[in-house]
């Protein structure tokens, strides 16, 4: 039967390809995926205390490494024998976006060789660009962490993924296509272009491939998931389902649930420290990623936030040595949890997340554009612009809200318009407005795409 064929070539992809390919490409990361299989179970004692011993080690590092936190605490009257817990993390100052801005040369460890970095690009849900590295011994720890928690939905390496995501990275060579045929077998529905031929077509051919995962940005899913609802299409059904790059509503939840005869895994992470928080099969709270980061709920004045109370997202890396982010203000709000999750994984939960939302831009041709992934399309790809939010008002007009950065001049503006004719077509009109910075909603939200049309699926 086909079903035993699919079965076959997962396990060759899982037992033959991925170990091949890990070898060719001197990567540890299934040794540390079958250490942190192991390590979920471990007493909450035992995480925190690996987490310490990490902490102590990463902060005489970059103590001795880089010049910016070498000054950063000399300044605030530690050195790394001042930490002695984790509370004591605290004692160090927060990291923003506009620092990393301003120091990223200076937070580069100088021990580390430079051909082992991995260089960045993030505008994240707030539309804020910025550029940053990554050591190439930290992305293969974080790729492990994120497949663990893939695995929590059902799926397991090898076996077919459909991905609700924009720009397809394997397209962009011919190593990427043999890969993802081999390896990854990833069917995509691009983002950027979802009216109702692009899904009709991915449909066809997720129903083909019968893929154990979904996976994508959580408005996507449910745009998806309304869209089969309302073509009465309710055959897909995949193990599981992954929600990311934005909040996942409980209305969004509830439809995709029904839709797809699975519970939807909710996850949480940004490209600068990867995987935060993910829940589990549960779907019971999200559990905090204590193998790579220490994460922090913070009020206003600095000081904890208690569990059912909203704090600001603050993480600490405890595996980029290259580029170190040491308490770093993510953008987004949190609220802690005080419940533990009867799947007997001991990592805290963050109980829910009050930050990202995105909208979609509609075409006056019809088409449907993500708000995640135009921030790929213009905060990343235009120099010059700091922070960006697109609100439409009308299905052939949109307002461009540009915070400048240093570098911008006119040609940040042409390539805005082109970037606006070749995304939206050229029935698009626009106007652009400046403001010194834009804010986030009193709910702690910041949208950096809003609509105030309907959206026809609805």
């Amino acid at each position: 039967m086909l079903v035993n064929k699919r079965d076959l070539y997962s396990s060759i992809a899982r037992n033959l390809v991925a170990p091949l390919w890990a070898k060719k490409e001197r990567s540890p990361y299934l040794r540390h995926l079958g250490h942190l299989d192991k390590s979920q179970y471990r007493s909450i004692e035992e995480a925190r205390a690996d987490q310490l011993s990490r902490l102590k080690k990463l902060l005489e590092h970059a103590w001795a490494n880089t010049a910016f936190y070498s000054e950063r605490m000399k300044k605030a009257g530690i050195t790394p024998a001042s930490i002695n817990s984790i509370e004591d993390l605290r004692l160090v100052p927060l990291l923003t976006k506009d620092d990393i801005r301003a120091n990223k040369d200076r937070m580069v460890a100088g021990n580390i060789p430079r051909e082992q970095l991995m260089a960045k690009k993030t505008s994240g849900s707030t539309g804020i660009s910025l550029d940053f590295y990554v050591d190439e011994a930290s992305l293969q720890w974080k790729r492990a962490c994120a497949i663990r928690t893939d695995k929590w939905t059902g799926w397991n390496i090898g076996e077919k993924v459909g991905a609700i995501w924009g720009n397809p990275e394997y397209k962009k060579s011919w190593k990427g296509h043999v890969r993802n045929f081999l390896l990854e077998r990833y069917t995509y529905l691009d983002t950027l272009k979802m009216d109702e031929a692009a899904m009709l077509d991915f449909y066809a051919r997720v129903k083909k491939a019968r893929p154990t995962l979904l996976f994508g940005h959580a408005h996507s899913i449910y745009l998806f998931a309304k869209f089969l609802d309302v073509k009465g299409l309710a055959d897909l059904r995949p193990k599981g389902i992954i929600s990311t790059a934005m909040v996942l509503h409980d209305f969004e939840r509830k439809l995709i649930d029904r839709v797809f005869g699975c519970k939807v895994t909710n996850r949480y992470g940004c490209e600068e420290v990867s995987l935060i928080a993910c829940e589990c099969s549960e779907h019971n709270g999200l559990h905090v990623n204590m193998d790579t980061l220490i994460v922090e709920m913070v009020k206003a004045d600095g000081s904890a936030a208690s569990p059912g109370e909203p704090g600001m997202i603050v993480v600490t890396d405890l595996t980029n040595y290259g580029m170190p982010f040491i308490r770093y203000k993510v953008g987004d709000v949190g609220v802690p949890s005080s419940r533990s999750c009867p799947c007997g994984r001991k990592y805290p939960l963050i109980e829910s997340l009050e930050g990202r939302s995105a909208d979609y831009v509609v075409t006056p041709d019809g088409d449907f554009i993500s708000g995640i992934s135009l921030t790929e399309n213009f905060a990343m790809h235009l120099k010059g612009i700091k922070q960006i939010q697109i609100v439409q008002e009308k299905v052939d007009y949109l307002v461009f809200r540009i915070v400048k950065g240093e570098d911008f001049s006119q040609a940040t503006i042409d390539g805005l318009h082109s970037l606006v004719t070749e995304r939206f077509g050229r029935k698009m009109t626009y106007s652009l407005e400046f403001p010194d910075s834009i804010q986030q909603e009193k709910s702690g939200k910041y949208r950096f795409c809003i609509s105030k049309l309907n959206n026809p699926f609805l």
